[in-house]
């Protein structure tokens, strides 16, 4: 049996009810913080992450040109290297968030003398109008889940496993559509987020054999 290049416990991703508290979290600190530019940052940040499953470096590298905003599709085009590209499909809600955010916050973060229609910028500013290296981007992730009490697994790559539970989950096993959104390079990479997905083995059988 060949073995998996990784291996995943519970505590590697996030439940539905973590996910619940966790946004539940990120939208009241957004409402009742004294500096919204940067409370709306962290929340379209960790949505993101978690909505769309993108690597540290990916989301680093994303321009508005690159998303949602520019193109009218609810998509990223993600660049894993340079000259390679895929598509990430977003669900809708991620898409009004990031609208949202670039209207009202974006332009606020802009050097001096960037047009705020220009969509070759970054899509997240630091508050020095700069763009997110992953070392950065991973300490401010750590800090936003550790406040929302998940600070023993504050990761980015809890995001993005959770991302792959969620979307395995919730699209009923679709392993080759999670498979394509994650970018991995093969299936058994994809297929370990299966074991945390209870299904009903006599079930199954009787839809296997089921007439059209």
């Amino acid at each position: 049996m060949t073995a998996t290049p990784w291996e995943l416990t519970r505590e590697s991703f996030l439940s539905e009810d973590e996910v619940a508290r966790l946004l539940a979290h990120l939208r009241q600190v957004e409402q009742e913080s004294s500096d919204r530019s940067a409370a709306a940052t962290d929340r379209v940040i960790i949505e993101t992450l978690l909505f769309s499953g993108v690597r540290n470096t990916e989301f680093c590298r994303l321009l508005i040109a690159d998303t949602c905003i520019a193109t009218g599709r609810p998509e990223f085009q993600v660049s894993e290297r340079p000259g390679e590209v895929r598509t990430v499909h977003l669900p809708r809600s991620l898409c009004e968030l990031l609208e949202s955010y670039v209207r009202e916050f974006h332009p606020q973060r802009l050097p001096a003398g960037v047009r705020p229609d220009d969509i070759e910028q970054p899509l997240i500013l630091n508050e020095r109008g700069k763009p997110y290296e992953r070392t950065a981007l991973y300490r401010r992730v750590v800090r936003i889940l550790s406040a929302a009490g998940l600070a023993e697994r504050a990761s980015v790559q809890l995001l993005r496993h959770t991302y792959g539970y969620l979307a395995y989950k919730r699209t009923g096993g679709n392993l080759l559509f999670v498979q394509q959104q994650l970018g991995h390079a093969h299936p058994m990479v994809t297929a370990i987020y299966a074991q945390f997905v209870p299904f009903n083995q006599p079930d199954l059988a009787n839809a296997v054999a089921e007439r059209p």
